[in-house]
């Protein structure tokens, strides 16, 4: 593959096929399968053996096959590690199926290519036809045609297109989920005049391309044709994976192809996320299984000296006999066998099941959430891409958050702009920036010539400094071509009577399309764009402005520019807008502009309270001279193949200088909706909110109002805008004396502590001692405080909060554990991901990012838990999350109602799968005592065999897809149902212990007791014969599984008819195992076993009163839980949904 994009520079030769051939270029073949046709089974097993509970039952089926050691049957154990591999690698073949399907058919699309010629063969071509080729035989050199609406099948050089300008469209919503058009340009014009095959075949030059690099929006090359070389950017390059639009044909050259081009590159593989559950599983399995190895090493030992003093009872085995011909290894031959029949006779004791049902448990509970019709909207259902981690959904203690697209809509409105120092509210002034009827007209509207001069500049400045695409009104018929003699798309419009107005805009950001949609609105209206020139309607007269330069937007410019001619009097302009700290510096500090620089930084302020988006527009006359100079640095720097990109910035600053003011613009981005409420519940139910965005610090604490994040009348806010490292320490502890109170000397003793120097054990040791013993007493302390940390709030800048996470993480965050709400502003992505990183080891908390555009990515797959928001900003967010919705306020019912039934369902589920386990194989660890430790199996080996995979297995499974302990109404109306499992939880070391040494091993000695001491010879049949061994076994199975399945109806809270049939399908499969192992595996032993057990008292006496001893406890425990013990949030709501009465609960909440 293309790994990470390292490699060499490479050099292709237009229509010169044996020396590109030569280079050894990757092919056009790419595959996303994880296994092959030779690779699959040893993979596929490695991928399956991973799990070390997989290893374990290997093992157990491998001793299982040594002679005279196992038990039973090998096939007892091999069929149930059969069918848990068998359903892992069918899962993974069947995603590898459909992962192969999708290549075929993407690398067996047919496009079509320029002969191909050799260096000797193309001063005269065999054919001049285009030839179709399949996408997976294209290579390195080929010129490839496309025509509008393919897909592009690797990552081309643009050389011609069907614009007379050079311009052509792409849709890369494959690529980065950006649903705008992406503008690309030819390589030249030269190259773009030549629209045949015979005529691209007489191109000769060399193309010097970078190594192949991941980044989808970098490249930098060069050209040579001639003595000419032509500097090559991501503009010139047509990436695989995008499809062609409004583009009648495109020709392109394959410089990158197969596994180089940056669609493969970007093939990352998510990290992997454990959820807490899976992780207090690998915990409790790798204690079994220590549990299960010491059991077995002390019955071998056992079973070795019991033999040893048998010696003579040669007829018991080689093991008894007293010789000395046998040497001295008879022990450890002994010691060995009885170790591994142990081994095999115990295997359940590691529920089998376990896995295989809470995977399936997962994938039923992710349906659920993707087709809840009450979290869909804008046509998209929720999604989950990592079942995993259902159930942590329900243990979320901090929310970090992104807030354009996120809080708010990301639908842009302009809604204000200011002139000549004046604010003008477009919501209460519609037609405030539009152009009177006449300009001598008089009253409310009179407007002064300067005033309607600066309206008018601040229109055009908005309708040319942009990188709007302009659609045609049909984009299934139209094409947008170039503005020129031949092909004049306004006349076309006029021509044909179709409403320039309706033509739609796309750009790379809602921001800059409501602003030229406003310029349209004012007056002033954008028709056609190309590489040349800038097309507007200026007040119904067209005006073509020649396009000289434009100097792109990036995030560490954080502006624009274009420059242009004007063509009334051909005087030269540079138009620039951007970011208000930065454009600020860079207006002309003459006289003139002190006063509006000062009026600007007030408007700029007022909109930011308001919660509006701002940029600031200004432009400066060129002379010839000037621009001349400077557009020779300008293309010397684009030509450059070294540092382009900072040479190109650095060039097009010494242009953007002693600018002009012209106005600020506000731009409206309205809040989700159900924002302020969606946040208040989340807040009760005991969630910490982090907002962490871009926007300045004004129009973050204005959202923060608005949303509810922030109160004015009950909370203080504290700003943090430090010079330095020792000055933000300085605030946060100025700001902790003032809320710590009391516990502020044991709060920096901490801190201190923590700085000290410890070796790695030390260190290890000491973070267990905090997390167990600090964080309790401060968690205690802070809850006696909650008025004072409910009264505070932080809003802190990027830098210093990049100060803070660096030199003093441990005292920001003790200050945080204060505060109601953080709001982290002007905040890079990485330092998003770094918050939600320091959230984590600090506080070992369960974190939830949630965002919706690309700069999000790294703090969703940062946190425990990533949700995506569909955004306008591209489905980036949504890709690469855990679960995806459509809006913030979804958010709330994934996490009370989806989250909260995952985690009771799993637990249960859990629990249910250890303690059947126990209860059954308990019984084989009291039989060995009576049995001096033979290794005798007292359950026949197929119920050994069926009992955890088919016969118990169906009710925790049913458990784990449908149990919940309240109805959705009532989760969704009550927030402290949140955390109602925090204190008490369901599942745990506790929980566990409970159910297998309390409740599984009382009930095991119980049955076996019963069975075996009152009734020591068996069941006594009708005629006066013993039922032996066998007899007592069905006994002993019959029992387990009836106990089984009422604990388990103890358990479910929600009795439905499912639930119900699946008890009564646990009981049938019992019955059917008999008939099936005698019919198909002729089972001797359970030969009239039903017969002859079903119609003697005994049996029915044993069951009956072993069932009644066996649950009394668990009915006790039931019972003091329900009278005695203080009720819990759970236990009120439930009783007032069982009495159909809720008046009262509000009272309790």
């Amino acid at each position: 593959g293309g790994g990470d994009g390292g490699g060499p520079a490479r050099v292709c030769e237009l229509n010169a096929e044996d020396t590109n051939a030569q280079k050894g270029y990757l092919t056009n073949i790419v595959r996303t399968t994880k296994f092959t046709w030779w690779n699959f089974v040893p993979k596929s097993l490695f991928e399956q053996f991973r799990r070390v509970f997989n290893v374990y039952y290997l093992f157990v089926v491998v001793i299982s096959f040594i002679p005279g050691v196992s038990p039973v049957a090998p096939a007892v154990n091999l069929v149930p590690l059969v069918i848990i591999l068998g359903f892992g690698i069918a899962r993974e073949l069947y995603e590898d199926v459909k992962r192969a399907r999708n290549d075929r058919r993407l690398n067996n699309t047919g496009c079509y290519i320029v002969p191909r010629v050799t260096t000797s063969t193309r001063d005269s071509p065999s054919s001049t036809q285009l030839e179709k080729v399949k996408c997976r035989d294209l290579r390195v050199g080929d010129i490839v045609y496309l025509q509008k609406g393919d897909l592009i099948p690797a990552d081309l050089l643009v050389l011609s297109c069907s614009d007379a300008g050079g311009q052509c469209y792409v849709s890369t919503a494959n690529l980065d989920g950006e649903t705008n058009l992406k503008l690309l340009q030819v390589v030249s014009a030269k190259t773009n005049a030549m629209r045949k095959p015979e005529e691209l075949l007489r191109l000769r030059g060399t193309v010097h391309a970078q190594a192949p690099d991941p980044a989808l929006y970098h490249f930098e090359g060069r050209l040579n044709m001639g003595a000419h070389a032509i500097p090559l950017d991501s503009s010139n390059l047509a990436l695989r994976g995008s499809r062609l639009r409004n583009t009648a044909f495109l020709y392109g050259f394959v410089v990158y192809a197969g596994y180089d081009t940056k669609e493969a590159l970007n093939m990352r593989i998510p990290p992997y996320k454990f959820g807490e559950i899976e992780k207090l599983l690998n915990i409790i399995v790798i204690f079994l299984c220590i549990s299960l190895l010491v059991i077995c090493i002390s019955y071998g030992t056992a079973a070795t000296v019991v033999t040893a003093g048998l010696r003579g009872y040669w007829y018991l085995g080689q093991g008894y006999i007293d010789s000395n011909q046998l040497g001295e290894n008879v022990s450890a031959v002994v010691w060995f066998e009885s170790f591994a029949s142990f081994l095999i006779l115990y295997a359940a004791y590691v529920p089998v099941s376990l896995f295989v049902t809470l995977e399936l448990c997962r994938v039923a509970q992710t349906l659920f959430i993707q087709f809840d019709r009450k979290i869909m909207s804008r046509g998209r259902n929720a999604a989950s891409t990592a079942s995993n981690l259902n159930e942590t959904l329900a243990e979320i203690d901090y929310i970090c958050t992104d807030k354009t697209g996120t809080l708010t809509e990301n639908i842009m409105t302009f809604v204000a702009c200011s002139v000549d120092g004046e604010v003008v509210d477009i919501r209460k002034r519609p037609s405030a920036l539009s152009r009177p009827a006449s300009t001598a007209g008089s009253g409310a509207d009179e407007r002064s010539a300067k005033n309607l001069d600066s309206i008018k500049q601040l229109i055009l400045a908005m309708a040319l400094c942009h990188n709007v695409v302009p659609e045609p009104p049909d984009d299934e018929n139209a094409v947008l071509v170039a503005h020129d003699e031949n092909n004049d798309f306004v006349s076309d419009l006029k021509e044909s009577g179709v409403d320039a107005g309706k033509i739609e805009y796309q750009g790379p950001s809602p921001d800059e399309v409501a602003l030229v949609n406003a310029a349209r609105d004012c007056g002033i209206e954008l028709v056609a764009r190309t590489q040349d020139a800038v097309t507007v309607s200026v007040y119904g007269q067209v005006k073509e402005y020649p396009l000289l330069a434009e100097l792109e937007f990036n995030s560490d410019r954080k502006r624009m520019s274009v420059i242009v001619r004007d063509p009334d009097d051909q005087s030269i302009w540079i138009y620039t807008k951007g970011a208000d700290n930065v454009m600020l510096n860079l207006v002309s500090r003459d006289a003139s502009q002190l006063d509006i620089l000062r009026v600007a930084n007030e408007n700029v302020d007022y909109f930011a309270k308001e919660g509006l988006r701002t940029l600031i527009y200004a432009r400066r006359q060129l002379n010839e001279d000037e621009l001349s100079a400077w557009k020779t640095k300008f293309n010397d720097a684009k030509a450059s193949l070294e540092q382009r990109e900072e040479r190109v910035d650095a060039v097009s600053s010494e242009i953007e200088q002693n600018l002009v003011f012209l106005s600020v613009t506000a731009v409206e981005d309205r809040l989700q909706t159900d924002l302020p409420d969606t946040i208040a519940f989340l807040r009760e139910a005991g969630i910490k909110i982090w907002v962490l965005t871009g926007d300045k610090r004004q129009t973050a604490e204005s959202i923060g109002f608005s949303s509810a994040l922030l109160d004015s009348s009950s909370m203080r806010v504290l700003h943090i805008e430090a010079s330095s490292s020792s000055h933000a320490e300085q605030i946060a502890r100025s700001a902790l004396e003032d809320v710590a109170g009391d516990k502020l000397e044991e709060i920096l003793a901490k801190y201190e502590r923590n700085a000290e120097p410890k070796g790695r054990l030390k260190q290890k040791l000491h973070s267990w001692k905090e997390q167990i013993m600090w964080h309790r007493k401060l968690k205690a302390d802070l809850k006696r405080d909650q008025e004072s940390s409910s009264s505070l709030a932080i809003i802190v800048d990027g830098v210093s909060l990049q100060y803070l996470i660096d030199d003093h993480a441990d005292l920001f965050m003790d200050l945080c554990d204060f505060c109601k709400t953080v709001i982290c502003c002007r905040v890079t992505p990485k330092q998003k991901a770094l918050v939600v990183r320091m959230v984590q080891a600090l506080r070992k908390k369960i974190t939830l990012a949630i965002g919706d555009g690309a700069n999000d990515v790294s703090m969703i797959q940062e946190a425990h838990i990533g949700v995506g928001i569909y955004g306008k900003e591209g489905m980036n967010a949504a890709r690469a999350a855990d679960f995806s919705i459509s809006e913030f306020r979804f958010l709330k019912r994934l996490l009370m109602v989806h989250g909260h039934y995952a985690y009771v369902r799993t637990a249960k589920m859990v629990n249910l799968q250890f303690y059947k386990n126990l209860v059954f194989v308990c019984a084989q660890f009291f039989y060995q005592y009576v049995c001096l430790f033979s290794g005798t199996s007292i359950h026949n080996q197929w119920y050994v065999s069926t009992y955890n995979v088919v016969v118990t297995s169906i009710p925790p499974f049913v458990i784990g897809v449908l149990e919940r302990d309240l109805r959705p109404s009532t989760l969704m109306r009550f927030p402290k149902l949140y955390r109602a499992y925090r204190l008490r939880p369901l599942v745990g070391l506790k929980s566990v212990v409970e159910y297998t040494l309390g409740y599984g091993t009382y009930q095991a000695i119980v049955m076996f007791v019963f069975a075996y001491y009152i009734n020591p010879r068996g069941e006594i049949f009708s005629n006066g014969q013993l039922g032996g061994l066998n007899v007592l076994g069905f006994m002993l199975s019959t029992v387990a599984v009836l106990v089984a399945l009422a604990k388990m109806m103890m358990v479910a809270h929600w009795w439905n008819w499912i639930f119900l049939l699946s008890i009564l399908a646990s009981v049938v499969f019992y019955l059917c195992v008999p008939p099936f192992s005698i019919a198909v595996f002729d089972e001797i032993p359970l030969i009239g076993i039903l017969e002859t057990s079903y119609v003697t008292p005994t049996f029915w006496l044993y069951v009956v009163v072993t069932m009644t001893v066996a649950m009394l406890p668990d009915f006790c425990i039931y019972m003091y839980r329900v009278i005695f013990r203080r009720p819990t949030v759970v236990d009120i709501h439930q009783a007032a949904e069982l009495r159909e009465s809720r008046c009262y609960l509000p009272n309790f909440e």
